[in-house]
């Protein structure tokens, strides 16, 4: 997507889905939806409780049309999203440091998305495949790799389903934009990426050396 260019109708002013702040820069596709949350394992879960704020990073996966978040059952945020409370969950990957002819045009490229909603609680028929995908999301290839859950495991663990109803977009990429007039000055200006990727695993001081790590972590996946 270009950085300039928006890629749908933004919704009606006054909905809390409308990006106001470099609005050309907003999507209101679901494609770009699932593209950011797919590159972003952590998400910034906020949410009022007892009249203050909270923002919580924990773990995300989107599978299929939802967001599934998990932790435990008696903290504090499982305990909101699980009685329905409204909460907004924030995500974004920075690609690149934008360095401009001034100070005050430097950026940077990056793909964020902003979801609103309320959460539903996963029940236990489901939990178990759910968590499994959840768990591959994160670490892509090793589903496989494990034991069975113990019945303590899936009882002391809450899942919690948040629909992609109600959510905006928001992605830059390219160039820095500088003043027309600073255009010919001796100043470097440009794109400085930042990657993500796998690296090799390194095993843990307690496994047995006839262990080997499994193919598909050896891999690896592009974020």
């Amino acid at each position: 997507m270009s950085s300039n260019s928006p890629t749908s109708t933004p919704p009606p002013r006054g909905d809390k889905r409308l990006v106001r702040q470099s609005a050309n820069r907003a999507s209101y596709e679901r494609e770009d939806l699932y593209h950011v949350l797919d590159a972003c394992p952590i998400g910034h879960v906020s949410f009022v409780h007892e009249s203050w704020p909270q923002s919580v990073p924990t773990a995300i996966a989107r599978i299929d049309d939802h967001l599934y978040l998990h932790g435990h059952p008696k903290s504090r945020l499982y305990q909101a999203l699980s009685r329905g409370e409204r909460v907004c969950v924030s995500a974004c990957r920075v690609d690149g440091l934008v360095k401009a002819r001034s100070a005050f045009h430097c950026s940077m490229n990056y793909r964020s998305a902003v979801i609103f909603g309320t959460g539903e609680l996963v029940g236990a028929d489901e939990k178990p495949a759910l968590l499994d995908r959840f768990t591959d999301r994160l670490i892509p290839g090793s589903l496989e790799d494990y034991r069975p859950y113990l019945a303590k495991e899936l009882k002391g663990t809450a899942l919690i389903r948040l629909a992609l109803d109600e959510y905006s977009v928001k992605i830059r990429t390219g160039d820095p934009i500088d003043d027309e007039e600073d255009l010919e000055l001796p100043h470097w200006a440009g794109v400085i990426p930042i990657e993500s990727t796998y690296g090799t695993p390194l095993p843990s001081k307690n496994l047995n050396a006839a262990v080997d790590v499994p193919a598909a972590l050896l891999a690896g996946v592009d974020p």
